[in-house]
Parts: structure tokens; sequence; C-alpha cells
């Protein structure tokens, strides 16, 4: 009986190793096999199109079985030739019965090829097995095109590690295929903090000289944004127009554009001015750009002050001869007449606060209070400005409990959110509810009636070829709160709760509606429990995924430690037997 006893240890342990090796395996061919794959189709053949006096090429990717290459919206099929080796042919047949196949070879124009159309392919070498595939050929929006080249050719040190960088250099296309501009890059590098995560990266331009891209001002830095989890796009977009309209200082613009990276099609991004001090940005002189911020971020930056729960502000600029100790007394001074019941008044831009409070109402930020709110600070004059907007890719609606919600910004966590409880405390003035009153009904009002009257479709029908050109590159979940709706749902929910909170602000803001205000009874003040919301509801979001869910997410992680646990467990469960060998048993 000890001797089968032991032969089905021997059987049990040889079979779990065997288990181990194989997942092990798995998990390394897994995650090289799509790579692969898709590196041998990608060199059957690339495109090339004439762009001035020079020649653009561009390389395809495989996504869900199909060979797709995404061109710029003002490339036409017969300008487009094929680039492949002499004795190559690529055969084109069509889904349909009897329709007729097209044979082309090096150098052939894509004339008579449907945009979008998915054809079936073969692609023949002389002397080597003709493989199969599926192949499309899309055309972008009536935008800009982004092209840039990095130093070594490719994106892998980029990519590896959040904040690393590298040189290359840029040219800029208009939407008719004219060459707006070329020019020096210094550096690209990828940005964010828990978007760095997602499949689309964010990144930052560093140029050589200032460039005015697109009308927006000269400038070294700017943006290109992701917006990867906007399953309608246009989030960003329609904040910056509604802070535009609504008047607050130094709103910020963007356009959007398709991005190449080193030939390769990167996605339908959008080119943002960088919040930053400058003549073409925030022109404020010698005033303090300040940034309320999560801790552990905060920690990382060169300067901030620390208010009495533990929620620090960013000192951005001026970046020398700061007072950082005179910062620190306004806003100590600030939060304690606050606190106390009295709103100094003649400490703070009550119109620049105003709109804000009207810009945060509408946006509903998931981030609120707590992360990329900006202000400005007249430290000589010791008055504090409210305002620009930024990152609001979290905003309007996103499939959380709170949507439409009335006055939102009062109310929100106010026991460890000063922003809202500075709010909550200017809500309860007279003179502060009026002027909110009149900036929602004069500025924003019209905008926010255009965008839930079709405005939301109308935008978003602009970009809707670059959209779908993105979703084949981009396959993955485009919200960890809708992550299966498809771009019709999130259009349709933005547009749903744009519509509802139109009903709710009209019915708030009123002309009574300081005559409606309540004083809020605010809670004791509390130190931060946590280092952040964003830390917090993207752990919840986890939650709603489920197990499959999290284990696609993290299957990497999942591998290994399923290998670290087996290997723990058959050397703790095996180690009697092992012992009992080394004593002759």
């Amino acid at each position: 009986m000890t001797m089968k006893f032991s032969g089905m240890k021997h059987l049990l342990f040889g079979v779990s190793l065997l288990a181990l090796v194989l997942l092990a395996g798995w998990g390394i061919w897994g995650s090289g096999r799509e790579g692969g794959e898709r590196n041998e189709k990608e060199a059957l053949f690339s495109l090339q199109y004439g762009q001035g006096t020079s020649k653009q090429r561009v390389k395809g990717f495989f996504s869900e079985g199909t060979l797709y290459f995404c061109l710029p919206g003002y490339v036409q099929s017969e300008e487009v030739r094929l680039q492949m080796g002499r004795q190559q042919l690529l055969l084109l047949e069509t889904e349909e019965e009897g329709g007729e196949a097209v044979t082309l070879g090096n150098g052939d124009t894509l004339s008579g090829i449907v945009w979008g159309k998915s054809y079936r392919m073969e692609f023949r070498t002389e002397g080597k097995e003709t493989e199969h595939a599926q192949v499309a050929f899309m055309r972008g929006s009536d935008i800009p095109t982004l092209r840039l080249v990095t130093a070594s050719g490719n994106m892998d040190h980029i990519l590896s590690q959040k904040g690393n960088h590298e040189s290359g250099y840029m040219q800029v296309v208009d939407a008719g295929g004219r060459t707006a501009c070329v020019a020096k890059v210094d550096g690209i590098a990828g940005r964010g903090n828990t978007s760095w995560d997602a499949e689309k990266k964010s990144f930052i331009l560093k140029l050589g000289d200032e460039v005015d891209l697109f009308g927006m001002g000269a400038a070294k830095s700017w943006v290109l944004c992701a917006n990867y989890y906007d399953g309608a796009y246009i989030r960003n977009q329609i904040g910056f127009e509604l802070a535009t309209v609504g008047g607050i200082a130094y709103a910020g613009d963007s356009r959007f554009v398709e991005l190449y990276i080193n030939d390769e099609y990167m996605g339908l991004y959008q080119v943002m001015e960088k919040i930053q001090t400058g003549k073409e940005r925030m022109d404020i002189g010698d005033k303090y750009l300040l940034e309320i911020d999560y801790r552990d971020r905060a920690a990382k930056e060169a300067a901030f002050v620390m208010l009495s729960n533990d929620q620090p502000i960013v000192i951005h600029a001026p970046e020398a001869d700061r007072d950082e100790a005179g910062v620190q007394r306004f806003f100590e001074e600030f939060s304690r007449r606050m606190e106390e019941g009295e709103v100094p008044a003649e400490k703070m831009d009550m119109v620049s606060f105003a709109k804000m409070f009207v810009m945060e109402d509408i946006l509903q930020d998931m981030d609120f209070g707590y992360t990329s709110h900006y202000m400005y600070l007249d430290l000589e004059k010791e008055i504090l400005y409210d305002g620009p907007v930024w990152d609001m890719d979290n905003t309007m609606g996103r499939g959380i409990a709170k949507e439409a919600e009335p006055l939102f910004v009062i109310d929100y966590d106010l026991n460890y959110n000063n922003l809202s409880r500075w709010y909550a405390r200017l809500y309860g003035q007279e003179e502060f509810c009026r002027i909110a009153e009149e900036e929602y009904r004069e500025h924003f009002r019209p905008m926010l009636a255009q965008l839930a009257g079709g405005g939301v479709r109308e935008r978003v029908q602009a970009i809707r070829a670059s959209i779908d050109m993105d979703a084949k590159r981009f396959t993955g979940a485009r919200s960890v709160f809708m992550e299966n709706a498809s771009l019709e749902e999130h259009v349709e929910y933005l547009e749903d709760y744009l519509t509802d909170k139109l009903a709710v602000m009209d019915a708030c803001y009123t002309k009574d509606l300081a005559e409606k205000r309540e004083m809020p009874e605010f809670p004791a003040l509390e130190r931060q429990k946590a280092d952040g919301e964003a830390e917090e509801q993207l752990e919840a979001a986890d939650g709603e995924m489920g197990i499959t869910g999290l284990m696609m997410r993290y299957r990497f992680p999942f591998i290994l430690l399923v290998m670290c646990s087996s290997g723990v467990i058959l050397w703790y469960r095996c180690r009697p037997w092992q012992e009992g060998s080394g004593n002759g048993r």
C-alpha cells in the first residue's frame, strides 16, 4: 500500500510538473505568437503614396484575422501604390459570387479598391507557398495628419516605461494633404497615470523650437491625447469648447489628427495645448500656476504645499524664485476662513470661481477636487483665480452611480474634498449664486442645448471614418464602466446624459437660485484616507469586470502567480517523500 501511494506521488508530481511546463510554455508562446504572426505578415508588403515632393510609406497591422492598411482621408486610391518584391503578386477577390479578382504587382495602384471592404487575399512569392488572409484598406476623416519618426526607428524604448523619451522629427500635413511644417523633436515620451496602462498610449512632444500647430499658438510642448477611455471620443473636445464659450480664462484648444509613427498607423489622437505659462499659453506673468493633485503624484513634483487635510497643491510656475512659504500662508488663511464659514471674497476672483462652478457641475468629473484641477494665484495682490479645465475624458456620464445630479459640485465627498467644500461655502452666498446663474444662462446653456440637440452626433460624425480605423487598431474595451458598449451606445449615453443635465440645471439655475440656497453643514475636516480616488475607481471597475475579464486583462501576472504557487505546493507536498528517500524508507 505504501509502495502504491509512493508511486502515486511520483505520478502526481510528474503530471503536475508537466502541466506547469505546459502552462509556462503557453504563456510565453501566447505572448509572442500574435506579435510574431503580425510581424511576419506585415512584412509581406506596404503601401506608398506621394506627399508633395516626398513619398510616404504605411505599414499594415493584423486585427481579428484581417490585415488592415489605414490611410489619411485626403489620399485617393489611384495615388496609392504597393511596395513589394519584384517576384511577388497580390490576388484580391471579392466576397460576392462571380466577383472579379484583381491581381496586383509591385508598383501597381489601388485604383478601383473599395475603402473599408474586406477582400480575400492570396500573396504569392516565387519559390514559396502561397499565403492566404483577409485584407482591408481604410481611409480616415477630413482631418490633419501628424507623422513622427524616432531616432531608433521604433517605439520599443518609449513604450517600455513611462518617462522614457527619444528624439526624432515631425511632419504636419493639413486636411488637404499639404505639408504645413517639418520640425525637429527633442523628445517623444509617454504620459498619463492610470491611462498609461491602456493599450493605446498618450504622449508628450517636446520640439526643438516653438511651432504653431493648427493656429493654436507657437509652443515647444504639445500633448498627444489618446482618449482611450472615452468610448465617444469627444468628451475632451466638447469640454474645451464649453470652457471657451463659457469664457473660462486660458481655456485650452485642440485638434484631431491621424497619428503615424515610423510609418505605423497609431490611431486617432487629439493634439492639445499643454497647460503651462507663456505668451501663447497662460500669459499670467509672475503669477503662480497651481494644480490640485493626488499626494503620490505631487510628491514627484518640484514644489507643492499641503493643506490641512493632506490635500496637496502643486506649484507648476514660476520655476525659479518661488515663495513657497507665501503660498502656504495664503492657503492656510484662505482655508481657515472657509472652514469657519467666512468667504474671503477679497482674496478671490469671484467670476472665475462662478464659471468653474458651472463648468464642473456640467462635467461631473469623477476626479473633481482631487486631481487635474488648475488655479492660478496673484501672490502679490493675494487674489486666487479658478481654472482652466483639463483632463475631461472621465466626465459627462461614465456609467457610474451619479448621473445628472443637481448641484453635484457641492456634495462630492465633502469631508476631504477641499474644492467641493469651498464651492459649497460659495453657494451659501447670494452674490455668488447670482453670478453663477447669469454665467450659466448667458454663456454655457446655449452650447449645452446644442450638444443635447444633435451636436454630439455632429462632432462624432465629423471624425467617424477615423474612429472606425482607430477601433480596428485598438480592439479593447474603451471604458472601464461600459467595456462592452458599441460606439453608438457610447454616443447615445453621452447624449442622454447631456439632455438630462440640461433639464436638471435649467430647474436649478433659475433667477431664485440665490433664494433656494441652503448653507451646508460641513462634517469635520478629515485627512485623506486613500492615495487617490482614481485607484478606488479602478478597483471598483475591476470588481465589475468579473473573473474572466480580470484573467484576460492580467493574464501574464496570473500565469506567474499560478507557476509560483504550483511550485510551492509541489515542493511542500513532496517534501516528506524526499526526506523519506534520504532515510532509506
